[in-house]
């Protein structure tokens, strides 16, 4: 009698839980290493390590922005990823999900998405301004306009 198999395939949910078959990948140095190795090309999603690849079925956003970081002098605008990495936020990056009611942002070159933390949230929501009929974040002269 077999009671146990091994879980299929790598995936994100639509919620942005990592897993593997339908168990969740809960341990937050396995999420940091397979999020800091995770990039996307004309083939799909992969968490690369060397020359390997593993395909990643993502439905889901597959990061966490856990805090955003404004310039106002410059102009800039960044966004802090549970990876360690940091991505530059273009125009009509940020956009909220009109279901959920969270924010999120277009990172990796534009491929996928990345939720907002809680604190990023409130970070956003303390720099947006209402701007004709949509929104904006405020970052010194610039204004990033935000997708609904």
């Amino acid at each position: 009698m077999r009671w146990w198999t091994m879980p299929e395939g790598l995936s994100v949910a639509p919620d942005g839980t990592w897993r593997v078959g339908e168990l969740p990948v809960q341990h937050a140095t396995t999420l940091r290493w397979l999020k800091s190795r995770l990039v996307f090309d004309d083939d799909g999603a992969f968490v690369t390590d060397g020359r390997r690849r593993l395909p990643v079925r993502v439905e889901g956003p597959p990061f966490v922005v856990t805090r955003l970081r404004l310039e106002a002098a410059s102009g800039s605008a960044y966004a802090r990823l549970d990876d360690g990495s940091e991505e530059a936020l273009g125009d009509r990056a940020l956009s909220l999900d009109a279901a959920t009611g969270a924010f999120d942002c277009a990172v990796r070159g534009g491929r996928t998405r990345a939720r907002l933390s809680r604190a990023a949230h409130q970070q956003l929501l303390e720099a947006v301004d209402e701007q004709g009929d949509g929104f904006v974040l405020c970052v010194g002269p610039r204004r990033l306009a935000l997708r609904t």
